[in-house]
């Protein structure tokens, strides 16, 4: 064991784990032959690197990957294994560990087929099922967010591959079906920290799990019935395969998962022997679900029903462990993606709309200012009902309402037909809500008419949603590979559309005594004068100068000339960026502060020649990275800018490192004494994908040394009340500040920059 022990740590040096973690996990290895001890702790470095706790597990089963894993096989077992860590984490890495028998046969080549081999198939199966793209995601548990399939990463219930694609093309199958039928839909209004209506109707009963169970079981014979109606191929040839994929065998199987298998696999029909142990009226419920009447609404229904109709002694029987091809929902990852997607089709309707309405010419004549806050999504309750008096109820022919289409939408009182783009996007508005949204409506209005007013508007105007240039690729700093993920993410820049508002004459009339103040402030900065002495000329004498001069002559040295005083006055050289976080949290007050203390370091850094630029940034995803340029770094403070930075407005994540990258590139070109980027952000680094915790932070900390190995000096500005946690670790001590009041940032961010450039 110590001899163990010893080369233990000096493979993970220089940490210095607990003696005792690492001799319990080593225990496994003190029997084994040299030869396996040794390939075993040779991938000790790769593993240790990526996580401490995963290395204690691989090594804690040291004895079952000797037996299961072929000499020469397991750095390819440990790619694996890593790959789970990175998509589901420490828990799916330890549950890969656990199955390491099933690993062989793919190893050898034979039996089990890799998500990764099925997706080169099963990707463009799924998008043209779905109508757009819907990502395949290697997950231990079968789940639909309802943008993304989870899948395996590997199917090995069967020895042929091509069952096991068959599998895989099934499984995709019933989760898009699920999708398509709005199994798990919302509808309404949705925020992303909600909590899904399902589970506030479990939760109604005493038992909440025998409900979800009952739930599960109706929503599995709709979206069986609607698959064998539409895909009537797979279905025949699945069904003698789906025996196999019951994770519990007939022994344990309860009453409802019995009635369950016998209606897939006799295609809908139930024995009367089993109807006649079930409740009263089963048959005819299943019937109705089987019907064009099926529907969310009524399988929440049909499982309240049954609830009341079973007795207490039998709950048990009435329990349902969904099948693989079915899955578990996770309805709280459901909510967010329904929630993000809702908000972005709001956005995309508003746009269209808009847009469609200064084509037509038919802009409300109203107080666009007003309206123009409503557009840049940062309006109050007023602005909102003054936009809404401009909208009327959507507006459909009774052909088309029949057919389930919109054509037209009125505006005082006068019709606009909609682009077939639109139409689409109603179509889809009135499937979330039943209704379309004044809201919708009178925000488009109101855009439309701040870009009727603001003078950029014509042939050369931008949407808002047009890329000002080519996409560009940055690294991504991997902090347990210790190394870049090479050209990983894409950063676009975007055009912020100018918005006409009341915003920055209502900022400058909120702030008026203290932008007095801040100008005052800000002239004494403009120079910075000195006395510079012993000069060949100047604005006075000086004496010490001068008295070493007459002591040298009478010495018989030559004297030196230079005895003059001059006021030297040094101009400032300073070049900075402004990054502010668009994502988001930053919607309501917390945004409108941060456009607020744009709108006071603008007015104040009129008084000073510094060049500053200032970019907005948000995104979704690696390969969506946005910009947004509010000021150019040599664009005046114009009215064009005034109305960017009141259109800045909340997007989506925050991916921050991309952002810092692009920064640091722009301020490379740029010759200045300082460099400054200074950050504003509500939260940490974070985005839709698995860029969050460490990782995020990691990562977001290497690109801030990449700027400061560039010359270039960062400081960030949070509002985020657990800043503490990771502010000093990411920018360094005195690098960074905590504003405890978001209301207090427009005063703040002047003196902010004013002692950072002293």
């Amino acid at each position: 064991m110590q001899t163990l022990t010893k080369r233990f740590y000096e493979l993970v040096y220089p940490s210095l784990p607990n003696e005792w973690d690492v001799e319990e996990s080593l225990t496994a290895l003190v029997d084994e032959k040299q030869e396996d001890i040794d390939r075993v702790m040779d991938q000790v470095p790769v593993v240790w690197s990526v996580s401490h706790s995963l290395c204690f597990a691989y090594l804690s089963h040291s004895k079952d990957i000797i037996t299961h894993i072929a000499p020469g096989r397991i750095a390819i077992w440990i790619r694996s294994l890593l790959d789970q860590y990175e998509t589901g984490g420490l828990r799916a890495a330890r549950i890969f560990i656990d199955e390491i028998k099933s690993f062989t046969p793919l190893l050898n080549g034979y039996g089990g087929l890799t998500l990764e081999e099925a997706a080169k198939r099963l990707q463009p199966y799924v998008n043209g099922l779905h109508g757009r793209e819907m990502l395949l995601i290697p997950s231990s548990i079968v789940h639909t967010d309802t943008a993304s399939i989870y899948l395996p990463p590997e199917i090995k219930v069967f020895h042929n591959r091509e069952q096991a694609f068959l599998l895989y093309k099934f499984i995709v199958s019933y989760q898009w079906a699920t999708v398509a039928l709005k199994s798990l839909h919302i509808r309404g209004a949705v925020r992303d920290h909600d909590t899904h209506p399902l589970e506030i109707f479990f939760h109604k009963f005493e038992q909440p799990d025998l409900i979800r169970h009952l739930f599960l079981f109706w929503e599995s014979v709709r979206v069986e019935s609607y698959l064998r109606s539409e895909l009537p191929g797979l279905m025949q040839r699945i069904t003698p395969l789906i025996s196999d994929c019951y994770a519990i065998d007939s022994h344990n199987r309860t009453l409802l998962e019995t009635l369950h298998k016998e209606l897939f696999t006799n295609q809908g029909q139930l024995p009367d022997v089993l109807l006649s142990e079930a409740i009263p009226g089963f048959a005819a419920m299943v019937d109705r679900c089987q019907s064009k009447e099926g529907c969310q609404d009524l399988s929440i229904s049909l499982a309240a029903r049954a609830y009341e109709l079973i007795p207490e002694d039998s709950y048990e029987q009435y329990l349902y462990t969904p099948p693989l091809f079915q899955g578990q929902p996770d309805l709280d990852k459901i909510v967010k993606v329904i929630s993000q997607r809702k908000a972005a089709r709001k956005q995309r309707f508003i746009e269209a709309l808009a847009t469609l309405l200064l084509k037509e010419e038919v802009v409300p004549e109203t107080d666009n200012d007003a309206i123009g806050e409503t557009a840049a999504m940062d309006c109050d309750q007023s602005q909102a009902d003054q936009a809404m008096v401009l909208c009327n109820q959507e507006h459909k022919s009774d052909e088309a309402q029949e057919q389930g289409e919109v054509t037209h939408i009125v505006i005082d009182n006068e019709e606009v037909a909609l682009s077939e783009e639109l139409a689409a996007l109603t179509r889809e508005i009135l499937e979330d809500y039943g209704h379309l949204p004044t809201e919708y409506v009178s925000s488009a209005a109101g855009k439309a008419g701040a870009m009727a007013k603001a003078p950029s508007v014509g042939p050369d105007a931008h949407d808002g949603d047009e890329s000002k240039q080519e996409p560009m690729m940055y690294d991504e700093w991997d902090f347990r590979r210790k190394g870049y993920r090479k050209n990983w993410c894409v950063l676009t820049e975007k055009e912020l559309a100018p918005v006409s508002s009341t915003f920055i004459s209502d900022t400058l009339e909120k702030y008026q005594g203290h932008i007095y103040r801040l100008r005052y402030q800000f002239e004494q900065l403009q120079t910075v004068e000195r006395f510079v002495r012993r000069q060949r000329d100047g604005d006075d004498i000086d004496v010490d100068a001068l008295i070493e001069a007459i002591a040298d002559r009478q010495a018989g040295y030559p004297p030196s000339d230079r005895v003059f005083i001059r006021l030297q006055r040094d101009e400032r050289d300073i070049a900075v960026y402004f990054l502010v976080d668009m994502s988001n949290s930053t919607e309501g007050w917390v945004g409108r502060s941060i456009k607020e203390a744009l709108v006071l370091i603008c007015e104040a850094m009129e008084m000073l020649d510094d060049r500053y630029a200032i970019y907005g940034f948000s995104g979704m995803r690696r390969l969506r990275c946005e910009m947004y340029p509010v000021k150019g770094i040599q664009e005046p403070y114009s009215v064009k800018v005034r109305e960017r930075i009141a259109a800045i407005g909340p997007k989506e994540y925050t991916r921050m490192a991309p952002a810092i990258r692009h920064t640091t590139s722009l301020l490379a070109g740029v010759e200045a004494r300082l460099k400054l980027m200074i950050l504003l952000t509500d939260g940490k680094p974070e985005d839709y994908d698995d860029y969050k915790g460490d990782y995020a932070i990691e990562d977001t900390r290497h690109a801030l040394f990449e700027a400061k190995a560039a010359g270039i000096h960062p400081f960030g500005i949070t509002i985020d009340k657990h800043a503490q946690d990771y502010m000093a670790y990411m920018y360094g001590p005195a690098n960074y500040i905590f504003v405890d009041n978001i209301q207090r940032l427009p005063a703040l961010m002047p003196e902010i920059y004013r002692g950072l450039t002293s």
